[in-house]
């Protein structure tokens, strides 16, 4: 987690930050953990181009915008970490933070340029923490998700490869967590990969809400102090800076107080947790057992399963999958509840927004990196597979073209009654040839559709 511990403002160590941020952290001793500096970093970006905007249009100095600029580089290289100490919860819609980077970046600027840096005259120019903070969590949210989209592509990579290993293993299905029609189980695990690439799609296609801004609309979207050619430039050179397309939204009013592309992106991200973790439970039953469960996957060894049963093997890095996602489900309800409670211009619960949607990219790219290494590691037990659909009346769909529904199910109880196969039932009462039966239990007839 990129998330400092938050230290007591005293000591030897040199500060930068001022009155605002001292304030801020004696109201506000809430979690003792200081806002993520995947934040931190994405505003710095953001006063850069403001910096920059306003150095064209010749609203800053020279010497103070370089000096700005430079500040600001510093802290995206992570040399001025320690100064960033608001907490995570906080009032404010964030101007604690917003206040921070300014002093931070204003005492730092006026040690390089000799010339007194105001925090808010200079830095803050053109600028209203209502319009900066969501904009630098829109690019913390395009970065984090492209690093999620890049694991993402791992895993789905891993699923596809196990697909094809395991395609001619054929199994039990279930449903109801009961014998249902054959299966491979390259097949279950095609259906995985097809899953993890539906999210990618899904999340993929996010982006551009994320990159229409509230840049230069200031305190409440009307863009007071500031100026159109700033909006439209800063959006550009912020642009350029990030490798991102922004541009400014066509009503800055409704994205400065409607902040709905946040709470898209939570649910996405909880979509995408309950998917993996759905994938995590299937394999945690396949692999089951060893003796006395489903048996048919083997997973790998990661640790010792049990302090006290000796050789247990437990699927500890499947079981934290499903942790995963009920912290991203409970991160994706305080989105919408801090949605909810947006008034008017501005929905002042920012915070909870920053907060909740980079632990839950944190810990999704965390697992899913987990999950796509255990994937790769799994291995089918094949004799066990054979001998479970062996064992298994489920085939007994296959015969319902040949001999009809009923039929097929006298079948099943004789078979079920006897503890016999089906294919020794159907020889025993003459009802097939043994080529027929052979031809109707093959392999291809009874996990694909049959040709008229």
């Amino acid at each position: 987690m990129t998330h400092c511990i938050i230290v007591p403002i005293v000591g030897a160590k040199k500060i930068y930050y001022a009155e605002e941020t001292k304030k801020a952290v004696r109201n506000f001793q809430i979690s003792g953990r200081a806002v993520s500096l995947h934040l931190i970093k994405s505003l710095a970006l953001v006063k850069i181009a403001a910096a920059d905007t306003n150095f064209e249009l010749k609203r800053l100095s020279p010497v103070k915008h370089k000096a700005i600029v430079q500040a600001c580089r510093e802290i995206i290289a992570g040399e001025l970490d320690d100064q960033f100490v608001t907490d995570v919860v906080q009032g404010g819609a964030g101007t604690s933070v917003n206040m921070n980077i300014n002093e931070v970046v204003a005492n730092r600027a006026t040690e390089f340029s000799k010339t007194k840096i105001h925090y808010l005259d200079d830095v803050n120019m053109s600028q209203s923490t209502n319009d900066v903070i969501p904009t630098a969590l829109r690019l913390v949210c395009l970065r984090l998700l492209d690093e999620y989209l890049r694991t993402l592509a791992k895993l789905e990579k891993s699923f596809s490869s196990k697909s094809g290993e395991f395609k001619d293993v054929i199994k039990v299905g279930r449903t109801h967590i009961q014998d249902a029609v054959p299966i491979t189980l390259g097949q279950e695990f095609g259906a995985y990969s097809s899953l993890v690439k539906r999210d990618i799609k899904r999340l993929d296609e996010v982006k551009k809400c994320l990159l229409e801004t509230n840049l230069g609309g200031t305190a409440i979207g009307t863009g007071i102090n500031s100026s159109v050619m700033f909006t439209k430039n800063v959006n550009k050179r912020l642009s350029e800076l990030s490798g991102y397309k922004f541009t400014p939204s066509n009503n800055l009013i409704d994205a400065t107080q409607n902040v709905d592309v946040f709470l898209h992106m939570a649910y996405l991200l909880e979509i995408s947790a309950l998917g993996l973790a759905k994938i995590a439970s299937d394999l945690r039953l396949l692999a089951s057992g060893p003796r006395a469960g489903f048996g048919e996957i083997i997973l790998p060894v990661y640790q010792k399963g049990s302090s006290i049963m000796p050789a247990k093997n437990n699927p500890v890095t499947l079981e934290v999958i499903s942790q995963v996602a009920f912290e991203v489900m409970g991160n994706a309800h305080k989105v919408s509840l801090a949605f909810l409670s947006g008034q008017l211009e501005l929905n002042v619960m920012l915070p909870i927004f920053i907060n909740s949607l980079i632990e839950s990219f944190e810990i999704l790219v965390s697992g899913a990196a987990t999950f796509s290494e255990t994937v790769t590691k799994i291995k089918a037990d094949r004799k066990h597979c054979k001998e479970l659909l062996e064992q298994s009346l489920a085939s007994a769909a296959t015969l319902i073209r040949y001999i009809g529904y009923d039929k097929s199910a006298e079948v099943v109880k004789k078979a079920t009654l006897n503890k016999s196969s089906l294919q020794s039932e159907l020889l025993k009462g003459k009802i097939l040839s043994k080529a027929k039966i052979k031809e109707i239990f093959s392999n291809g007839n009874l996990t694909k559709p049959q040709k008229l």
